[in-house]
């Protein structure tokens, strides 16, 4: 039993000022990203982001002598939004709990168990979250049996690439909202296996994978290597011959192989600049993978400016499947979407679309 990224999200919204949800999951898969979403939706909470790893005791609160009393009290780390008298709530993320030292949890337990950090009570409505990997992944992760009654842990589900239909979901979308390389995208889209489980492979030898069954722990695909590879690819004119290896050191040879094939096919492509301004003569893709890749870079690189332009060289195109993966994929875009209803060009060429479904 699984919950994907939007299923972990809404767990933590619902119930996450009472109950500290522990999400265990393969290295590099997003659990990360869940504290920047959880942030957008709860504008009034502080977001700290705590490295469990790098912490001591000396690390989470000091103690303060009340000279008059002769009593000490607790001063939180800065790290963790807490002020005495403030009552701005804080939305708190204890990454890699499960790799603390055994001091450093025996502090943190109060505040997930409690809402209370020393003798300091949470904010009303904080929320408090946390995340480990599996302790099968061998990256030294170990929790005491009493710290999982403390918590929610559930499993975290790597990426999905396609939904049901075929329609890009999931990794995809996102990618496509935070500006990874069509090429990256394109490569994904082609070989979704890259964020199997470890745990559940459908070819036991796949080579794109983290798999400590294999010894295969270093480079690998994931989420967090698949943008460190985007921003090496956009760089690809500087770095030459140094790409492949960069890429190899990033995600590993047989991935990167792979993704150098799609730099080389984007290579090829007409320029943005030729179809936005003669989408009616711009010359198209040559060949279904041409046109897929193409389908990511416009979906990528669309703006209020250039979207018309787009709409109509799409238009032209004779692969009605790499119409649909640029209408589907620019529509799962969330920051795209008022930018889409005000676009005529768009509206008429997903009109068309649906009327050729419906035909056929």
């Amino acid at each position: 039993m699984q919950v994907n990224f939007e299923q972990a999200v809404t767990l933590i919204r619902t119930v996450g000022t009472q109950v500290t949800v522990m999400l265990r999951g393969q290295p590099g898969m997003g659990k990360s990203a869940i504290l920047k979403e959880l942030a957008k939706q709860l504008p009034d909470h502080t977001p700290c982001y705590v490295d469990c790893t790098q912490l001591d005791l000396g690390d989470i609160a000091m103690p303060v002598v009340d000279r008059e009393t002769m009593t000490t009290s607790y001063a939180p780390n800065n790290r963790f939004g807490l002020r005495r008298g403030s009552d701005q709530p804080v939305l708190i993320m204890l990454d890699e709990l499960s790799k603390a030292l055994k001091p450093v949890l025996n502090m943190l337990w109060p505040l997930a168990n409690d809402r209370r950090l020393g003798d300091l009570s949470l904010p009303y409505g904080s929320y408090v979250f946390a995340t480990g990997n599996l302790d099968s992944d061998g990256v030294g992760d170990s929790l005491p049996a009493h710290g999982y009654n403390r918590m929610t842990v559930v499993d975290y589900a790597n990426p999905e690439v396609l939904d049901a239909e075929g329609k890009p979901t999931g990794w995809l979308l996102w990618a496509a909202e935070n500006d990874i390389d069509p090429a990256v995208m394109k490569f994904v889209f082609d070989t979704p296996e890259v964020f199997e489980r470890y745990d559940a492979l459908t070819n036991p030898k796949n080579p794109y994978v983290f798999n400590p069954l294999t010894g295969n722990t270093k480079t690998y695909c994931s989420g967090r290597a698949l943008e460190r590879a985007s921003h090496i690819i956009k760089q690809r004119d500087r770095l030459g011959s140094a790409l492949l290896p960069a890429l190899a050191g990033t995600i590993g040879e047989p991935a990167a192989r792979m993704l150098e094939a799609a730099v080389l096919l984007d290579d090829k492509l007409p320029p943005l600049k030729l179809i936005e301004s003669s989408p009616k003569d711009a010359p198209l893709p040559d060949g279904v993978s041409a046109y897929f890749l193409m389908a990511f870079k416009l979906a990528n690189r669309a703006q209020p400016a250039s979207l018309p332009a787009y709409c109509e060289y799409v238009k032209r195109w004779e692969s009605f499947e790499a119409r649909h993966l640029f209408i589907t994929t620019i529509a799962g875009v969330k920051s795209k979407l008022t930018m889409l209803a005000m676009c005529r060009a768009y509206t008429e060429l997903s009109a068309g679309q649906a009327k050729y479904l419906k035909g056929n």
